[in-house]
């Protein structure tokens, strides 16, 4: 026969595997588990990121997987993963993660758990981000500006000021012309007015010859 003593402590050791058993499933619940409500923009990568945040306050210490998934318009099927994070050591207290998935303007989010019995279900909360870029910090927000097509100073200033350079008399018609005129005359005006000198020298001596003999000849 089983005695008193031992029929308590079967009774107890059934009580304490039915509390193990079922504690798991009693403490871990959807409940457990938030989301933000806005996926902010992040930039800590070097790429344009929306950053979904994730707390799991499951005090059995349960560990669960978190997905982020598209969030469908039509609502009849799951969007596609497109992040996810494993959270190994849950507390009472709350244990946070943030998923990066890529950004995408005014866009919604959906946000899985699978944790002991908990299997793929979604949460409440829809995390969405702004209708705006998300911008990386010193990336320049316009195009840059196309080179100008007219000459900058510089190349202006590498050719020597036409003001500083001696003009050279160019052999055209109004260049010589201007030349002769500022020298008085060329070589030859020069002999032509010698020659008419002596022979006016010459004339003038034979007339005063013919003068003095008329003279002579009266007296």
């Amino acid at each position: 026969m089983i005695s008193k003593r031992g029929l308590v402590a079967a009774t107890a050791a059934g009580a304490g595997a039915l509390l193990l058993a079922a504690g798991p499933a009693v403490a871990c619940s959807i409940g457990d588990f938030s989301a933000g409500t806005k996926a902010l923009c992040d930039t800590s990568t070097g790429a344009p990121m929306a950053a979904i945040t994730v707390t799991d306050k499951d005090g059995t210490g349960t560990p669960a997987d978190i997905s982020v998934l598209l969030h469908m318009a039509s609502g009849q099927q799951a969007g596609p993963v497109v992040g996810s994070v494993h959270i190994a050591h849950p507390t009472a207290a709350g244990v946070t993660r943030t998923i990066l998935v890529e950004w995408l303007p005014g866009y919604t989010w959906d946000v899985q758990v699978r944790a002991g019995n908990i299997l793929d279900e979604y949460l409440d909360v829809h995390p969405a981000s702004a209708d705006t870029a998300c911008a990386l910090p010193g990336k320049p927000t316009t195009a840059p500006a196309k080179p100008s097509s007219t000459p900058t100073t510089a190349t202006h200033v590498s050719a020597p000021p036409s003001s500083t350079k001696k003009a050279t008399p160019s052999p055209s018609a109004s260049t010589t012309g201007t030349v002769l005129a500022t020298t008085g005359g060329g070589d030859d005006t020069a002999t032509i007015a010698g020659l008419a000198s002596a022979f006016l020298l010459v004339g003038a001596g034979g007339l005063f010859v013919l003068r003095r003999r008329a003279a002579t000849g009266k007296h």
